[in-house]
């Protein structure tokens, strides 16, 4: 299971670089978000994210909610090395939980909200997203939104931050 664990997280920092030249190719305005080993406190969530794209990521220990309210794909959103699955407040949302779990959700409309610590998230497409980690300490992850430079996560979740664009 470590080993999987390690070639997860290898996998989602190799590809924190060319998600930003993937939205070059992507459609018209589409945006990235990478958050590395990000965490935030209890019951806070790390990400918030409404988007119209695809995500890939892997959480060490928390639990994921996972909304697709227009399910085109049957195999996305997809979750696997999960310890509890639940349906979630909604119709069309479940709540994966464990430790080192890996999720994608592509190629359609999702809200994805993750809490728990270790989470590192690749997103292309348009939406937006709230980030959030530890008050007061630099050691709570990083993102990088849109490509621009990667910032330590904020200690209070963020105001909605913008995926992409319109044009």
């Amino acid at each position: 299971m470590r080993r999987l664990v390690v070639i997860c997280a290898s996998s989602l920092v190799a590809l924190a670089a060319p998600a930003s030249a993937l939205a070059l190719h992507e459609a018209n305005g589409d945006g990235t978000l990478v958050v590395r080993n990000g965490v935030a406190p209890h019951g806070v969530a790390v990400v918030a994210l409404q988007i119209s794209g695809s995500v890939i990521g892997h959480v060490g220990h928390g639990h994921i909610r996972i909304d697709d309210p227009t399910p085109n794909n049957k195999e996305s959103p997809e979750v696997t090395g999960w310890e509890s699955r639940r349906d979630g407040p909604t119709a069309t949302s479940q709540i994966w939980g464990g430790t080192d779990f890996t999720f994608r959700a592509v190629g359609g409309k999702y809200t994805i909200v993750i809490y728990g610590d270790h989470v590192d998230v690749v997103a292309v497409g348009k939406g937006s997203v709230v980030l959030a980690g530890l008050p007061e300490t630099a050691d709570d992850g990083k993102y990088s939104l849109n490509g621009d430079p990667f910032l330590s996560l904020p200690g209070t979740p963020t105001p909605k931050l913008t995926l992409g664009s319109n044009g």
